[in-house]
């Protein structure tokens, strides 16, 4: 289909550069050349025009974990309020147009965006592509899930719908409207660009009729945070949240126009640093302002969640956490769970994904009856078959049974890395949980639970409950949900490319275990993630958490077993400090979500 390519700064209703006006963001249209309006599918991309590679430069994770006293500190006192809002003078444009020609960037300037919108392109639909505060082309600067970020990429929609201006070039002398619109917005994309569907979303921002996160992040602080410890993505360990902020400001790429806002830039990365708060990993009002989920109630658009449950960067609980809020608030909504990492599927063999995509969009933005509403809520695609997609209703799909372990008095974890096979310098992750699931060792507690009669499937949030006695003033807990037993396993791995047609692959050999979920708590978070309470070393005191969600098979003859330790080496960071947890195995009880 012949296409138009446009170029247009739209203003938003923040000054973060703090220059007194309204910061300016870069927004690239590529639109069907139609006689008639067309709905558009925006893509909020911080990623946008390249990104700070030189300045990726992670935390060191090999450190002690920080001891405090007890804290006190109450919900109220982490709560955030929303700003006032900026006011900022506004001028008249000399000129009024309704089109803004451009010549297209390189693909590789969208960054992290999928050929996905070509295919919508030849259905009818514009692709509208946004830079956000502090990319290269815009103002301001980028502080990662901020309300000023998420305001930024609403009056993208604004403008869309008429309610906002937007602008030839940066001189704002002549304003460009969007008519060719009809209105409706949709946003989609994968990972950041999924995460400010979400946030965008919670504004209730009036036109976004529907939003497709793909392994979008609904709470900040359950992606770099988890229970009071320091835990972002797997393999990316040392990762936070100003370091994200430092890496996609691309503004830094110009060096015109970097040396006029570096020292606010500085002032700006010390100010996220003190904010995401590294030394204590409690929630706070900074990781509050970032938490969507406590504002689904605000979102008008319906919800498409895709979500893979092998991704250990946005782990599967983003999406399926957001599912089960709107779930509960009777908010129209979708699901699908791949057996995949952190990817695409729209190519992926037998899966349903591209056709549902087509059909949401077309009842959503198009108002054209395509029976989705009337479809399953939820596929999950299966470990066991890949070619199998069940369906459900509702989330999660299983009930729960309880073990409670047959402990044999109380038993001994020695929380210390040097005595296990891990190398600090090698990183030999793989050896170090090959020891951890197979062996008897001093580091950690392995129970089996049940062997299975028959193929059961595993699906939702597990939890697990224990007292224990720690000879330390603080610790990491963790715990894995592990299937035993012999075979060749599907793998995330894929065989093909996510671009084009591709399926999972199978183990070349079989393997003898499969971790189906983890999870973890800085045993000075026991009552909240908040607020640290003292641990007294002669006083038994009861840890619970959940387990990140899973949907999964295990096959008939394997073993699920619960395996309780101290730092993850995958996830925690590495204390030197030697902890000794005493555990009450009699009081070990874990709910799993199977029937």
């Amino acid at each position: 289909m012949e296409a138009l390519f446009e170029r247009v700064f739209v203003e938003t209703t923040v000054d973060t550069d703090q220059d007194g006006q309204y910061d300016l963001i870069a927004v690239y249209i590529k639109r069907p050349k139609l006689d008639e309006k067309v709905p558009a599918v925006f893509v909020a991309n911080p990623y946008m025009l390249h990104c700070n590679e030189d300045w990726y430069d992670l935390y060191d994770v090999n450190t002690n974990i920080q001891a405090y006293p007890s804290q006190n500190i109450q919900r109220e006192d982490v709560t955030f309020y929303q700003k006032d809002p900026v006011v900022c003078p506004k001028k008249e444009a000399e000129q009024i147009v309704e089109n803004s020609p451009y010549p297209e960037p390189d693909p590789s300037a969208y960054e992290c965006i999928s050929d996905l919108y070509g295919h919508l392109l030849e259905r009818g639909y514009a692709g509208v592509f946004s830079g956000g505060l502090g990319t290269r082309g815009s103002d301001g600067l980028t502080m990662t899930g901020s309300e000023e970020e998420i305001f930024a990429f609403k009056s993208v929609i604004d403008w869309l719908n008429g309610r906002a201006r937007a602008f030839r070039d940066k001189t704002r002398t002549v304003q460009v409207l969007a008519s060719w619109c009809t209105g409706s917005v949709a946003m989609s994309a994968r990972s950041y660009l999924g995460t400010m569907c979400i946030g965008v979303a919670t504004t209730g921002v009036e036109g976004l009729k529907t939003i497709l996160p793909e392994a979008g992040i609904s709470n900040w602080y359950e992606y770099y945070r988890h229970n009071g410890l320091t835990l972002p993505a797997m393999d990316w360990q040392g990762d936070d949240l100003d370091i994200l902020a430092k890496y996609c400001f691309s503004r830094a790429l110009d060096p015109n126009d970097f040396a006029s806002i570096k020292p606010l830039f500085e002032k700006n990365q010390k100010t996220l640093q003190e904010g995401e708060d590294r030394q204590s990993g409690n929630y706070n009002r900074f990781w509050d302002e970032r938490n969507y989920l406590q504002h689904a109630d605000r979102i008008q658009a319906s919800v498409f969640v895709l979500q893979g449950l092998n991704d250990w960067n946005v782990k599967p609980d983003q999406g399926i956490r957001l599912y089960e809020k709107l779930q509960e608030l009777g908010k129209d909504r979708m699901m699908l769970l791949h057996q995949g990492q952190h990817i695409y599927t729209y190519h992926l063999e037998d899966s349903p994904t591209l056709g549902l995509i087509d059909r949401w969009l077309d009842y959503y933005l198009k108002g054209i009856d395509t029976g989705i509403q009337n479809e399953s809520k939820i596929y999950i695609e299966n470990n066991l078959d890949q070619k199998l997609w069940m369906q459900e209703e509702v989330w999660p799909p299983k009930s729960y049974k309880s073990y409670r372990v047959q402990g044999n008095g109380n038993q001994m974890i020695v929380d210390d890395l040097s005595q296990t096979i891990y190398d600090r310098k090698q990183k030999n992750t793989k050896a170090w949980l090959d020891e951890l699931v197979l062996t008897q060792n001093a580091h950690s507690l392995s129970f089996d639970l049940e062997t299975m009669k028959e193929d059961t499937r595993f699906a939702g949030r597990a939890k697990v409950s224990f007292r224990a006695r720690i000879q330390q003033p603080t610790a990491i807990l963790s715990a894995m949900l592990v299937e035993k037993g012999k075979q060749v396993r599907l793998t995330p791995n894929l065989d093909g490319d996510e671009n084009h047609s591709f399926v999972f692959k199978m183990e070349e050999k079989p393997s003898d275990y499969f971790v189906i979920t983890r999870g973890w708590m800085n045993a000075q978070n026991r009552l909240n993630n908040y607020s640290k309470e003292a641990i007294d070393p002669d006083t038994w005191y009861t840890y619970s958490f959940d387990f990140v969600s899973n949907d999964y098979t295990i096959p008939k003859g394997h073993t699920l077993s619960l395996i309780l330790y101290g730092m993850d080496v995958d996830q925690t960071q590495l204390p030197f400090v030697v902890t000794e947890i005493e555990v009450d195995t009699a009081s070990i009880v874990c709910d799993c979500p199977i029937e």
